[in-house]
């Protein structure tokens, strides 16, 4: 009688999985068969379906067989997958982790839960003391200003990245297609070197807010100016059916980031103008050999306040 085992995969079928899976078949005393292998080929940070896991499941029922996880790791977390798990009513074997079965994977995920929630306090406890050792209680502001320019660059540059990534679109392309193209096309990531999945999967919600600001953009201030709350606005905008960033429906939190984005534009858009103005007068104190050190002098004498950078 033979032993029938369907075995999965997540994100890839490496040779250490492998071995797993292999001196697992090798202790079973009976002749062991794979009826079918599965890999889940993660493309989003967060899956919720877990297509390839359902269609694994699907087999075991219909095999009678017993699904193998090659490598466990830290999936106990997530809520989804762990759902699809202990409702399938199938018997299972994590080659990482034997000692899991389905009440021990109900109160891992339970435990991953719990210390999430303890982290998150910690961090925030944390940060209070910091602030308050540093002498200065206003640390998230201070912090704030310093990452600013960066998220400003991230803001723009996914603007300049947003006509290519709707062409890739238009082909079909996935994002590891994407990845691959503009590796091939030379077009360098973020911060220089080479594009990976997880940098592109960054840029690509950059866009996506980008592109929902500006298409709702006179909507939302115009609301703004007749004095709607944060649960107005989301409530007018599913009543005239604007599509949300990424659930169902607006809520606060994403009227609250879609604001948040539209502030960052306005004061990017607002830095560039002055730029743009400013350019012309620094142009002409160089032709007249102004050192940066005059330059400031002058913009002092006019009340100008300006970052001695500018003029370097």
């Amino acid at each position: 009688m033979l032993n029938l085992f369907v075995t999965y995969f997540v994100s890839q079928q490496n040779e250490t999985q492998q071995k797993a899976i292999d001196d697992f078949l090798a202790t079973q005393k009976q002749t062991p068969q794979i009826v079918s292998t599965f890999t889940e080929v993660l493309e989003n940070r967060r899956p919720s379906k877990w297509s390839q896991l359902q269609k694994a499941i699907a087999c075991c029922k219909e095999k009678n067989a017993t699904l193998v996880i090659a490598e466990l790791g830290t999936l106990t977390s997530k809520e989804s997958f762990v759902n699809i798990l202990l409702t399938a009513g199938i018997n299972f074997y994590c080659c990482d982790q034997p000692f899991v079965n389905q009440d021990i994977l109900d109160a891992l995920y339970k435990h991953s839960q719990v210390q999430k929630k303890v982290h998150s306090r910690l961090i925030r406890e944390g940060l209070g003391k910091t602030s308050a050792k540093s002498g200065n209680p206003n640390a998230a502001e201070v912090i704030g200003k310093v990452n600013k320019p960066k998220i400003d660059a991230a803001i723009v540059f996914a603007f300049l990245l947003q006509p290519i990534v709707a062409h890739y679109k238009q082909q079909g392309y996935s994002q590891r297609q994407m990845v691959k193209s503009l590796n091939e096309e030379g077009f360098t990531a973020p911060e220089g070197g080479k594009w990976v999945l997880s940098q592109l999967q960054k840029v690509l919600d950059r866009v996506k807010i980008n592109e929902v600001v500006m298409q709702i953009k006179p909507i939302i201030e115009s609301l703004l100016e007749s004095n709607f709350t944060i649960g107005n606005i989301a409530e007018e905008l599913n009543k005239q059916q604007i599509p949300a960033l990424k659930k169902a429906h607006w809520d606060e939190n994403q009227i609250n980031k879609i604001l948040t984005r539209l502030e960052q534009i306005k004061d990017i858009e607002n830095i560039n103008k002055f730029v743009l103005t400013l350019l012309p007068v620094i142009h002409e104190f160089k032709s007249r050999n102004y050192s940066a050190k005059q330059m400031l002098q002058h913009f002092e004498k006019h009340d100008i306040a300006i970052n001695s950078a500018v003029c370097n």
